[in-house]
């Protein structure tokens, strides 16, 4: 495989991990145990150096914040993945390895804001599709997964072993909330008088896009749409494959029930319902999805957007699966901040224009 190519090579400047990238469980009692004066002593005796994550400059350093960031699980994650990403990139650009090509080539990407995002919809000539992509926010496993690693003394990770990992987990009320804010946003920029409205959205399986998307589209969401909009559930949106059970994607029979207005045909082509324990277990999509087939779903993704007639698209995904899209998939401009990794209940827009 191509991983295992990339992997293997002998060259030393570049540190990857491929296959099931899993998040470090870093404690702060290192920093806890150095007061700021501890360090301006150290500082005063010997020359500047460098540890691990910082360079110490000065005695005033405030540890608090990156102490919180190593707390939180999804910082390794982001910036593991974020380093992965950027790391591969570099790789494939310097070397000769296989292209990952796509039909419709690379598409140009331009980063902007709710407020240009309206004009951009009208330009015809500059842009060919204007897509709103959107993270969901804080789910259930989340939480789980904090309490574990509290309760137990253990690596997150080691709690989708647990029998009780929530399966195709929802939001939690945070998360809720945090789409709620996003909801005010939307209310604001896309309507009638701005001219920018979604013409389609689209939906990863997983039912914490979902929720996040009718969260923060109310008025665009059937039955309740006057608009007509149309919702389509993409099996190509779904997160990357690792095995873990927040992945696992419900059956389109229990889907529809409970998000009515949402056009589940895509997902049934590949999923029967009667197999859905199969699909979950890696009979119908690799259980271990690597870097390389995601970026392939993605480009996927954008050729079958550009056959669509919809301008003005919606999508809402999952952190990895977003950050594959924009990184590798779409050509940015280069410090665009679009290629750094979505935050929980994060919203963006782009104007793309294809080859």
């Amino acid at each position: 495989m191509m991983i295992r190519h990339i992997a293997t090579q002998p060259q030393g400047h570049v540190a990857l991990l491929f296959g099931r990238m899993q998040s470090r469980s870093q404690g702060t009692a290192a920093i806890a145990r150095h007061t700021n004066e501890q360090i301006a002593m150290k500082l005063h005796h010997e020359p500047t150096h460098f540890n691990s994550t910082i360079r110490l400059k000065s005695p005033i350093n405030d540890f608090s914040s990156l102490s919180l960031k190593r707390d939180d699980g999804d910082y390794y994650f982001e910036a593991h993945s974020e380093a992965f990403f950027s790391a591969l990139k570099s790789r494939m650009e310097s070397t000769q390895y296989e292209t990952i090509q796509s039909p419709i080539g690379k598409p140009r990407a331009t980063d902007m804001d709710l407020v240009e995002a309206p004009y951009a919809a009208k330009d015809h000539e500059s842009y060919d599709k204007i897509l709103v992509l959107m993270r969901h926010g804080e789910a259930k496993h989340n939480v789980f997964e904090r309490e574990y690693a509290r309760t137990n003394g253990a690596p997150r990770e080691k709690a989708n072993d647990d029998q009780n990992y929530p399966v195709d987990p929802s939001l939690t009320g945070k998360g809720c909330g945090q789409m709620l804010d996003v909801s005010r946003r939307t209310a604001i920029f896309f309507n009638k008088e701005t001219g920018l409205q979604p013409d389609l959205v689209v939906v990863s399986p997983l039912r914490r896009a979902i929720q996040a998307a009718i969260i923060s589209f109310p008025t665009y969401t059937a039955p309740l749409s006057l608009s007509n909009t149309p919702w389509i559930c993409h099996p190509l949106c779904m997160e990357q494959a690792n095995g873990n059970k927040r992945g696992f994607v419900s059956s389109s029979k229990e889907l529809k029930q409970i998000f009515t207005g949402v056009d589940f045909t895509l997902l049934e082509e590949v999923l029967i319902d009667e197999n859905v324990d199969e699909f979950n277990s890696g009979g119908k999509v690799p259980l271990l999805e690597s870097k390389i087939d995601l970026m392939r779903r993605t480009n996927e993704f954008l050729t079958w957007i550009k056959n669509r007639d919809e301008r003005v698209i919606v999508v809402s995904s999952h952190a990895t699966w977003l950050h594959s899209l924009c990184a590798f998939s779409l050509q940015y401009e280069s410090g665009s901040k679009d290629l750094e990794m979505f935050k929980k209940g994060e919203l963006r827009s782009v104007g793309i224009k294809f080859q």
